[in-house]
C-alpha cells in the first residue's frame, strides 16, 4: 500500500475581511480540519465558421468556484454570513506545494464571500463550524501564503 503524500493535519486557510474597501492582512482560520473546492467554467456555444468546419463549437467562459473550510470550533465564529475578503488555502502549513488564492490582500482583494456558517458538534462531542464560500474574483494557485 503506497503511503500518503498528503493528509489534512496540516491544511491551513487564511481569510482577509474586507473592511472600507481593502481587505486586512491575511489571518489563520484556527483549527482548520480540511477544505475543499470545486472549480467550474461556464461554457457558451459559438455558430463562428471555424478551420475544421464542425459550424458548432463551445467556448470556455466564465470560471468559478464555491468553497467550503471546516474548522473545530476553539470559541467564537470567525467568520459571518455575508463576509467579503481574501481567502487562500494550502495543503500544507506554509509551506504548501499547491493551494488556491481566491482575492488578494490590499484594496482589490475581494475574492470571495462567505454564503453560509454551519455549526455542529460530532459524535466525540467536539464542536465543528463549516464556512461555505463563493469566489467573486480572479482564482490563483499558490505555494505560500501571501504568494
Amino acid at each position: 500500500m503506497a503511503e500518503a503524500n498528503y493528509h489534512g493535519k496540516t491544511a491551513n486557510a487564511f481569510w482577509g475581511l474586507d473592511s472600507a474597501g481593502t481587505v486586512a492582512a491575511l489571518a489563520a482560520l484556527t483549527n482548520v480540519v480540511e477544505w475543499s473546492v470545486t472549480m467550474t467554467s461556464s461554457t457558451a456555444e459559438s455558430t463562428v465558421m471555424h478551420a475544421s468546419s464542425t459550424g458548432k463549437t463551445r467556448e470556455p467562459g466564465f470560471k468559478g468556484a464555491t468553497m467550503t473550510v471546516t474548522c473545530n470550533l476553539a470559541g467564537d465564529v470567525e467568520i459571518d454570513e455575508g463576509d467579503e475578503g481574501s481567502l487562500e488555502l494550502l495543503r500544507t502549513a506554509l509551506n504548501a506545494d499547491k493551494g488556491y488564492t481566491f482575492g488578494a490582500t490590499g484594496a482589490a482583494g475581494k475574492g470571495a464571500i462567505c454564503t453560509g456558517v454551519d455549526v455542529g458538534v460530532d459524535k466525540d462531542g467536539i464542536e465543528t463550524v463549516t464556512y461555505s464560500f463563493q469566489s467573486t474574483g480572479a482564482i490563483s494557485a499558490t505555494t505560500t501564503k501571501g504568494s
